[in-house]
């Protein structure tokens, strides 16, 4: 892909987007003028109506045997003006009162006898007028009868203390600046993906179905570029516009929201306190998140737009498409829902629920990983698709309506391996089935979870995919012979990498410590009942298993398309770096990523996928032993496992391993000379 080209045609998507008076009004119109102008306006007729309100005399009647006596009740009451009415019911009706005060019966007899009195204070809820009456009538009331009470308790000598033996008090120690960003993280954050869509709006349809209608995307086709570098220049401009419009928003959002909470604060004084802050590592942090998030939602748009003949047409397919988001971000709102292991996966929800957590100090580092790991994976899988559409000429230049899109079986043609491409949208779709499905039936029972999620959610569908693409099998899975020498050096490397990868874990675990209830869910995966049956079962499920589905996906088919575009080292590293991360917590993931490396690394030098999966096996059956206090005691001294969470490994045993990894690298090498190399990339 020509990176210049891909430049060039941007910055003429870009011209066209400024030349469009629809986008510069939905990118900094709406931001920048409209938002706030509408809020601060809002604000001031609120303020206006309130102060009108407190200045309105409320008018009352009494439908009572005795009015006299509860006159004086309410003479004392301000902006209270008793009416004399004969119809007080239809007068209230029509908007000639605000309030009744109704009492059946007689009332000084009652009183006077020790007895109460039931008295009902009739208003209209529609009506501010009438509600503020009978808010200020209560009040007065309520006075009175405490004095009443008080008069009673005097005349029979007793304390308020005897009718009241619990004085409940109701505290909230939330701090406000806490009150405050919990409003306003449940708020901002909806508004902005709004906003964020609307940003994207116009320049996706603009670039798709407007392309379609000027009738310039042929004449785009038919010049010296390539599909894949017309997509990016397009998925380019509208992303950037996307962020451009989101970012504005958030900076107008939250200074119209801190103009409104100055405004607010001398009128409502200390009964609502508003302490604004915005922690710059929020910000920073959300700022990071929102980078996937549009991306996501831009290529959603350009997919849907590019399926339409016509600016109009394009509008009717991505209108619903706000409907869709809403949904997520409505129920991110709701009360009761917050950030867990389930809704971090919900995409749009879960960037919601992060923003609130954030701003009133509830987010948790792996929380954070988890959101953007999901959302960057949603995103990855809709900009694969965005750009597959792209390159398929019955989408783009379509004259008919539908959706012209076959998967017909016939129309692959054999290949070795899969592309690259389709290496990392197999990796992105298992990772959302993982937050999905694998994480549900693990929940459900973990063991058998597991077995359900590496055979069948895992192995299964890989397989079916190698099949109807028409891959070679042998080829793209690296289903070489393990020659004796490459065996040797592998189960070298392996041992000695595996004791350097629990030191890595070690060093991690200083800067960023793992919770107990991490550890206590990795227990829980690793107990046994001390049979044998049991201990086999275990290793089956949690060694085995992920030896064989888990090196099929990342040493087979994943690296035999990532080493079709990439050289040895990118391709160990990254492929390390996506095994690491398939593994989804962020208190796993470096030492996992290191470990994925040196299985990547045998792989590709021994040219057989069998010295990874040897090794996989090596290294959970080794943790699984260990655990379970099956490995034989002399084991458990030599790496001083009583004092490991404090100092690590011996400093003896862990220069050993140093010199072993580095003896398994010679041996690997050494084998590797002796065998076909990987094929280098075309």
């Amino acid at each position: 892909m020509n990176f210049r080209t891909v430049k060039t045609i941007f910055k003429k998507e870009m011209l066209d987007t400024v030349r469009d008076k629809r986008t510069l009004v939905m990118m900094i119109g709406v931001p920048v003028l409209l938002y706030p102008m509408l809020l601060i306006v809002g604000l001031q007729g609120a303020l206006v109506q309130h102060a009108t309100l407190e200045e309105t005399v409320s008018r009352v009647a009494l439908d009572t045997e005795e009015p006299e006596l509860v006159e004086t009740w309410l003479e004392d009451v301000e902006m209270v003006e008793l009416v004399d009415t004969d119809t007080p019911a239809a007068d209230l009706d029509a908007g000639n009162l605000d309030a009744i005060v109704q009492i059946d019966g007689p009332v000084a007899a009652p009183l006077a006898a020790g007895q109460s009195v039931t008295v009902e204070v009739l208003f209209d809820s529609t009506e501010f007028t009438s509600m503020d009456a009978a808010g200020r009538v209560r009040s007065g009331l309520e006075k009175d009868g405490e004095a009443l009470l008080d008069t009673r308790l005097a005349d029979q000598n007793l304390d308020r203390a005897f009718i009241t033996p619990l004085e409940i008090a109701r505290e909230d120690v939330a701090p406000p600046a806490k009150t405050t960003g919990n409003a306003l993280g449940t708020i901002l954050p909806v508004i902005m993906v709004v906003m964020l869509a609307l940003g994207a709006f116009y320049p996706a349809v603009d670039v798709t179905a407007g392309e379609k209608e000027r009738g310039t995307f042929e004449t785009l086709l038919s010049t010296p570029t390539t599909k894949l570098e017309i997509v990016t220049g397009k998925f380019v401009t509208v992303f950037l516009l996307a962020m451009m419009t989101g970012l504005l928003n958030l900076g107008s959002m939250a200074a119209t929201f801190v103009f409104m909470a100055n405004q607010l604060k001398p009128i409502l004084g200390d009964a609502v306190q508003f302490e604004i802050q915005f922690p710059p590592t929020a910000i920073i942090t959300f700022f990071l998140i929102l980078i996937p998030l549009a991306f996501f939602i831009s290529a959603i748009m350009m997919a849907i737009a590019v399926f339409a003949r016509s600016f109009k047409e394009a509008q009717n397919y991505v209108t619903p498409f706000f409907v869709v988001i809403t949904m997520p971000a409505l129920f991110a709102s709701l009360p009761g829902v917050k950030l867990s292991a389930g809704t971090q996966f919900i995409p749009i929800a879960n960037v919601i629920l992060l923003f609130r957590d954030m701003m009133t100090g509830k987010a948790s580092y792996e929380a954070t990983f988890a959101v953007f790991l999901s959302t960057a994976a949603f995103a990855v899988l809709a900009l694969q698709f965005a750009a597959w559409l792209f390159q398929r000429e019955e989408v783009v230049l379509s004259e008919e309506k539908g959706f012209p899109l076959t998967w017909r079986r016939s129309e692959f043609r054999p290949r070795p391996t899969i592309t690259a491409s389709m290496s990392l949208g197999l990796f992105t779709i298992m990772l959302i089935m993982l937050f999905y499905v694998g994480s549900t039936v693990q929940a459900w029972k973990l063991l058998p979870g597991l077995l359900i999620t590496e055979w069948l959610m895992l192995l299964a569908p890989i397989l079916l995919l190698l099949w109807y693409a028409k891959v070679d099998f042998k080829t793209a899975l690296n289903l070489r012979p393990l020659s004796f020498q490459g065996a040797l050096g592998s189960i070298v490397l392996g041992f000695f990498s595996i004791l350097l990868v629990i030191q890595m874990g070690f060093w991690f675990n200083q800067v960023l410590p793992v919770p107990a209830e991490f550890e206590e869910e990795m227990a829980k995966l690793f107990s046994s009942d001390g049979s044998l049956l049991q201990l086999l079962f275990l290793l089956f499920v949690a060694a085995v298993s992920p030896a064989i589905c888990e090196e099929v996906m990342f040493r087979g088919v994943i690296l035999s398309g990532m080493r079709s575009r990439m050289g040895i080292w990118p391709c160990v590293i990254l492929v390390g770096l996506l095994f690491g991360i398939f593994h989804i917590s962020i208190f796993r993931i470096p030492p996992i990523a290191i470990f994925g490396m040196v299985l990547t690394y045998l792989t590709l030098r021994t040219g057989s996928i069998y010295a990874a999966m040897l090794v996989h096996l090596m290294n959970n059956s080794f943790a699984i032993l260990l655990t379970t206090e099956r490995m034989p005691a002399f084991v458990g001294t030599l790496l001083e496992l009583e004092t490991f969470e404090e100092k690590g490994m011996p400093k003896p045993v862990l220069a050993v391993a140093i010199v072993g990894f580095v003896l398994g690298i010679v041996l690997v090498e050494w084998s590797g000379r002796k065998s076909n190399r990987a094929p280098a990339p075309d």
